[in-house]
C-alpha cells in the first residue's frame, strides 16, 4: 500500500486547510529527513569516540556518564527554541536551527579542554533537538491521518544514514592524528547545504489555517505554553502524562544502550574499535526496521499493541545484552534491543505528535518527549556510571535499565488511549489563543 493515500476521508481537514499534493510530500520529507539522519550521526560519533574523549581528558566512568547527562541536558533547552514555531511558524524556526546546530559543531571539533566540549555539544543538543521535534510536528500535520505512522517512521529510519555514516568512518579516523575531532568536523558542510535546500519548504497547511482563525499574528511565545499547559490539566484521559512516562521507561533503557556500550565492549569484552564500529552499524540496521516495522503496524494494529510488544521486546533484549559473555551473543542481543528500542520510540513519537492542537503541537510534542520524557534518559547513564563500582561492574549496573521498557509495556498495554486512523482535529481541537 502507498505510503500517501490520494485522499483523506472528508472532513480530515478544515476547509482553510488543503491536503497537500503527494509529490510535495515527498519533498517534504526529503529535507526534513536531514533532523534525524544528523540526530543519529551526532549521537554515534559521541558514544562511539566515548573511550577516545576519555582519554583525551582523562576521564572516569562517573564522569563520563556526568557529561553525557549533561550533553543530554540540553535538549531540554530546546523548549524556549520549539516553541517559537507554535507562535511564529515551523518554517521560519526551522530555517535557523540547522545554521545553528553547524555552527556549534564545528566548534566541537575545534574544542581544546573538556569544559569547551561540553558546552559546545550541550548547546548543540538545543538546536538538534528543535530539528527533530518540529520535523515529527511537521510530518504529523502535513501527512494523511492513515499514513502518519508511517511517515514518521520513515523521518526516523532515515537516522541510519548518519549512524551508519558515523560507524563506517569511526574506525579510519580513530586511527589517525586527527581522531574524534574530524568526526564532528566532516558534518559542517553538508549542515550549510540543507539549510538552502530548506528555501523550498512551505509552512504547514494546519498551522496556516489556524493562524487565519486567530487572525493577527501573536508574537508572545507564553501563549502555546499555556495552551499546552491547559492540554495537561484538562484532558481526562491522561494521555499526556502517561506518554510522557513511556519516553521515559524507553530512555532509561536507550540512555544505557548508547551511552556506555562502546565503552562496555572494549574494555570489559575486548572488542576492537573497528568491531565497536560495525556493531553499530548492524544494530542500527536492525533498529532501523524496527522503526519500519512499526510504524507499518501502528497503522495496521494501532498504537496500544506495538508500542506494548516492542517495550516488553526492549525489556528483555536490554537485560541480555549486559549480561552475555561471548561476541555472537552480544552482537545478537544489541542488534535485538536496537531494534526494539527504535520501534518503542516510534510508537512513542507518533502518539505524542497527535495529542496536542495544532495551535500548540510543537510545543507539546517537545514539552512531552523532549523535556519531561528526557528524565529517564538523563538519569540512566549518570546512575549507571556512579553504580558501576558498588555493583561490581559496569555490566551489572547498565542491565539494571531493563526495568524501564517493562515498566513502560504495561503503561502501554492499560492506560494508553488508541488514537490510529483518528484525525487531528478530532484528537486535539484547537484551543483559544
Amino acid at each position: 500500500m502507498s505510503l500517501l493515500p490520494a485522499r483523506d476521508s472528508p472532513g480530515a481537514l478544515p476547509a482553510a486547510a488543503a491536503q497537500p499534493s503527494p509529490r510535495y510530500l515527498w519533498l517534504l520529507l526529503a529535507m526534513l529527513l536531514p533532523a534525524t539522519i544528523f540526530e543519529g550521526y551526532d549521537i554515534t560519533i559521541f558514544h562511539l569516540c566515548t573511550p577516545d574523549i576519555a582519554r583525551s581528558f582523562h576521564l572516569s566512568d562517573a564522569l563520563v556518564g556526568t557529561i553525557a547527562a549533561i550533553v543530554r541536558a540540553g535538549g531540554l533547552m530546546s523548549f524556549f527554541v520549539v516553541t517559537l514555531a507554535d507562535t511564529w511558524g515551523r518554517k521560519r524556526v526551522l530555517a535557523n536551527t540547522v545554521l545553528a546546530y553547524a555552527l556549534l559543531t564545528l566548534l566541537t571539533g575545534l574544542s581544546r579542554g573538556v569544559l569547551s566540549f561540553v558546552i559546545c555539544q550541550t548547546t548543540a543538543q538545543v538546536f538538534l533537538a528543535a530539528e527533530f521535534g518540529l520535523a515529527v510536528t511537521v510530518i504529523t500535520e502535513e501527512f494523511p491521518d492513515a499514513a502518519r505512522g508511517r511517515a514518521v517512521s520513515l523521518l526516523l529510519t532515515s537516522a541510519f544514514i548518519g549512524v551508519g555514516t558515523a560507524g563506517l568512518l569511526y574506525g579510519p579516523m580513530a586511527a589517525t592524528r586527527f581522531g574524534w575531532r574530524a568526526m564532528y568536523l566532516l558534518g559542517v558542510l553538508p549542515l550549510v547545504l540543507i539549510a538552502i535546500i530548506r528555501r523550498r519548504m512551505r509552512e504547514t497547511e494546519r498551522f496556516t489555517a489556524a493562524s487565519a482563525r486567530r487572525g493577527a499574528p501573536r508574537r508572545s511565545i507564553f501563549a502555546p505554553i499555556s495552551r499546552c499547559l491547559a492540554a495537561f490539566a484538562t484532558l481526562g484521559d491522561t494521555r499526556v502524562f502517561f506518554v510522557a512516562l513511556l519516553c521515559n521507561c524507553a530512555g532509561l533503557a536507550g540512555g544505557t544502550i548508547i551511552s556506555f556500550f562502546s565503552l562496555y565492549a572494549e574494555r570489559e569484552r575486548g572488542w576492537t574499535s573497528g568491531q565497536v564500529g560495525l556493531a553499530f552499524v548492524i544494530a542500527y540496521v536492525a533498529g532501523s526496521c524496527g522503526t519500519l516495522i512499526s510504524g507499518w503496524l501502528l497503522d495496521r494494529l494501532g498504537r496500544r499493541p506495538t508500542a506494548t510488544l516492542f517495550f516488553l521486546a526492549a525489556s528483555v533484549s536490554a537485560a541480555l545484552l549486559f549480561r552475555s559473555r561471548s561476541h555472537p551473543a552480544v552482537f545478537a542481543a544489541l542488534a535485538a534491543a536496537m531494534l526494539s528500542y527504535q520501534a518503542a520510540r516510534t510508537a512513542t513519537c507518533a502518539l505524542a505528535g497527535e495529542i496536542f492542537p495544532t495551535n500548540s503541537r510543537a510545543t507539546g510534542f517537545n514539552l512531552t518527549v523532549q523535556v519531561i520524557g528526557q528524565f529517564g534518559w538523563l538519569l540512566a547513564p549518570l546512575a549507571v556510571g556512579l553504580l558501576s563500582v558498588p555493583l561490581g561492574g559496569l555490566d551489572r549496573a547498565a542491565a539494571l535499565c531493563a526495568a524501564g521498557p517493562l515498566v513502560g509495556a504495561l503503561l502501554a498495554a492499560t492506560m494508553v488511549p488508541e488514537t490510529a486512523g483518528r484525525t487531528l482535529e478530532e484528537l486535539a481541537p484547537d484551543m483559544p489563543s
